[in-house]
């Protein structure tokens, strides 16, 4: 089997190229690669069997070269990627996807601002900083651990959006004038980036009791529910003090779970 030539720039690493590169390596997993940090050649930039990843001046998926530092707006490298290997639209709900594409492109401090995601210092992160580092130095005895990496996001993403598609198709209901969901499901995966794509998001999450044979009821920040004043109605098993959650012993018939939250909501 004739390995295939991988081509990314030298110096310092950074995490678009390494996760291009674990895209790559996960999804050609019948495939060897072999890998070289160094400027391409114009014949390397023309020759389709070479992978020219995050360097070369061209974003040509046709040729496999996939850079984008010649435009601006043009994605980084590992969006390109995941585009050309028809997992955009998969790895796109990942929370961190949009966040690192910015990053790379406008630096961590205003993607920071932009995202609401506090001072960038707290989005450094240990693992990556070292990912990256023994990428840097050692990228041949990398390439497993790259492919390690490639094939966990990429089943990450699938299970997130298979979760989100379901909050999606879930019935949606408004209980004292506020937007409520249920879900019969145990799992809460992809409650957080359902809501931030949603034009609606719902104040109240009604889902089954991960533990028992109820349901879970659930509130989000900044909206004018507290499940604590139902924490003494027959049909509760627990209510949380600060008021976000509550669960229901039994699985209650729908009109009657909606007339037990409604009781919830403040000032209904």
């Amino acid at each position: 089997m004739k390995a295939q030539l991988i081509i990314t720039h030298p110096g310092s690493a950074h995490f678009d190229e390494i996760t291009a590169i674990g895209l790559i390596l996960a999804t050609h997993t019948d495939e060897l690669f072999t890998i070289e940090r160094r400027e391409p050649v114009p014949a390397e930039l023309d020759n389709p069997a070479v992978w020219i990843i995050d360097i070369g001046n061209r974003h040509e998926p046709e040729k496999r070269n996939f850079d984008h530092h010649q435009e601006i707006n043009c994605p980084v490298a590992f969006v390109l990627v995941a585009k050309y290997l028809g997992l955009l639209e998969t790895m796109s709900v990942m929370p961190w996807w949009n966040f690192k594409d910015s990053v790379d492109r406008i630096g961590p401090t205003r993607s920071s601002t932009k995202y609401h995601a506090g001072d960038y210092l707290v989005n450094q992160n240990p693992v990556e900083s070292w990912l990256v580092a023994r990428f840097a130095f050692e990228p041949e005895t990398s390439l497993p651990l790259l492919k390690a990496f490639g094939t966990h996001i990429i089943d990450s993403a699938r299970k997130l959006k298979k979760q989100i598609d379901f909050w999606k198709t879930s019935t949606r209901i408004v209980i004292a004038g506020l937007p409520a969901i249920i879900g019969e499901t145990r799992e809460s995966a992809g409650l957080e980036e359902f809501r931030r794509m949603d034009t609606n998001p719902p104040d109240i999450v009604i889902s089954l009791d991960r533990r028992d044979n109820g349901w879970r009821l659930y509130r989000y920040d900044g909206t004018p529910v507290d499940f604590s004043l139902i924490s003494d109605y027959p049909a509760i098993s627990f209510a949380h003090k600060s008021g976000f959650m509550a669960k229901t012993k039994e699985r209650l018939a729908i009109d009657d779970l909606i007339a037990l939250v409604s009781k919830a909501v403040i000032g209904y």
